[in-house]
């Protein structure tokens, strides 16, 4: 008996939870970038170093762009942010000939409906 009403009472939250989501007509799409790009965050990068390589290795390619944050989020992905942003494409053609940055990517933002309404 203790079970069925425990898998009433999660059925029922999970009804709840459904119903509070997206409004009948209200597609994803609505709040996706045109073009299907994504959309990043300004001055953010995830940087991976090479295996054995130090954290200075970042400072030394991309210290020219004010480093105003670094944070290790493990397994040598540091998460970057520059005050004067090169973007992309610049990031990339800086890290091809280094190596000791394995790879540089935009902080890029998913799930969003739209500015300032990150799900």
């Amino acid at each position: 008996m203790r079970r069925l009403i425990a898998l009433a009472v999660a059925l029922a939250g999970a009804a709840a939870g459904c119903a509070c989501g997206d409004t009948p007509g209200k597609s994803e799409a609505a709040g996706a970038v045109v073009g299907s790009q994504q959309t990043r965050v300004p001055g953010e990068y995830l940087v991976t170093l090479a295996a054995r390589a130090d954290v200075k290795a970042i400072s030394d390619l991309y210290g020219r762009f004010e480093i105003t944050g670094l944070r290790d989020l493990g397994q040598n992905v540091f998460l970057i942010t520059l005050s004067d942003d090169p973007g992309p494409a610049r990031m990339e053609k800086l890290r091809g000939g280094n190596v000791y940055i394995k790879a540089v990517q935009p902080n890029f933002v998913y799930g969003t409906r739209g500015p300032g309404n990150a799900r």
